[in-house]
């Protein structure tokens, strides 16, 4: 008897550090590192903004033990990054900025990655975007823009980046609402269309409302309408398309996701620091500054509308012909 209880104290001794190790990091609290937010796109534009001020709020307001710090991928409408996140699968140390490219480079591209390699974290905001002209333009509404193209198709251009982005999808909206056609003509960035529309190299462009609204309190442009459901609260003076009866409506999310993969836990705790993250003044400031709509969306409710925009985007895409 005392032989037996002998050789289990000794098979305990010998287990037990394993047992502790194992309880140690089982008790350890995610993140006990900092976390990278690739930004798919280049500084200075909207999800640079987006990711950076979300990161310095992290970090004033301590929401998380450990930093989030911010790693600009740009290059291939989103695909450098979308491929270095998704490659990080099952680590919940990486997120990455998820806007309208997010779905529309895999499909344009047939990328090997796609949203569905990733894992819904959360959404915040809309943008809703405006239609703008140069202050000075004969155009004073969305119906003087559908007589113009009317009577003489494809002359009036719009400016906007690659084919398949967020303004060119704007423009075949207006296309289709108004049975127009116009000459959209592609540019390099949101800055140089915004040049051009300045310089009177394009009759028309697509803005975010922060940008548009920027451009018309320095009295440079005029902002012909909204692609909402209805006016924006900071702009309530902008008539919607749907209002100049053009049913146009288009939103551009503002969202993070994180690799395939993640623990359970780690996404819980992500998503709801995201969650604390917008109830902070910090979040609220940049919503009101950047003319958004608050849309918030925890993890598997962003999951599902990312479900039914990748379908919506595939019907869209093949009807502007650019997928076979």
């Amino acid at each position: 008897m005392r032989t037996s209880v002998r050789r289990v104290a000794v098979t305990l001794a010998a287990v037990l550090p394993g047992l502790a190790v194992v309880a140690g990091i089982q008790a350890a609290t995610f993140p006990e590192k900092p976390i990278t937010l690739v930004v798919h796109a280049s500084a200075g534009g909207g999800s640079d903004i987006f990711a950076r001020t979300l990161a310095a709020a992290f970090e004033k307001e301590k929401i998380l033990p450990q930093p989030i710090v911010v790693e600009n991928k740009p290059g291939g409408s989103g695909a450098i990054a979308f491929a270095y996140v998704g490659g990080k699968k099952n680590d919940p140390y990486f997120l990455l900025t998820a806007v309208t490219s997010f779905l529309t480079t895999p499909i344009l591209r047939k990328s090997q990655v796609e949203y569905k390699d990733f894992t819904p974290i959360a959404n915040f905001a809309f943008d809703e975007y405006m239609v703008i002209v140069k202050a000075d333009s004969k155009y004073k509404s969305m119906k003087d823009i559908v007589s113009d193209a009317k009577a003489s198709p494809k002359k009036l251009t719009v400016g906007g980046t690659q084919l398949g982005s967020s303004d060119s999808i704007c423009a075949y909206l207006i296309e289709k609402a108004a049975e127009i056609q116009l000459n959209y003509v592609v540019f390099n960035s949101g800055g140089e269309v915004n040049a051009a529309l300045m310089g009177g190299h394009i009759d028309i462009a697509v803005a975010n409302p922060g940008e548009a609204l920027e451009l018309s309190k320095a009295n440079k442009v005029r902002t012909l309408g909204v692609f909402s459901e209805k006016r924006l609260v900071g702009a309530p003076d902008v008539p919607t398309l749907k209002e100049q009866g053009l049913d146009a409506i288009y939103v551009q999310n503002r969202g993070l996701v994180a690799p395939g993969g993640i623990p359970g836990d780690a996404r819980k705790v992500l998503e709801q620091a995201m969650l604390k993250y917008t109830k902070t003044d910090i979040y609220k400031k940049y919503i009101k500054e950047n003319m958004l709509s608050e849309a918030w969306m925890d993890g598997p409710t962003f999951g599902k509308w990312l479900d039914a925009e990748n379908a919506r985007y595939h019907e869209v895409l093949k009807a502007m012909g650019l997928l076979k």
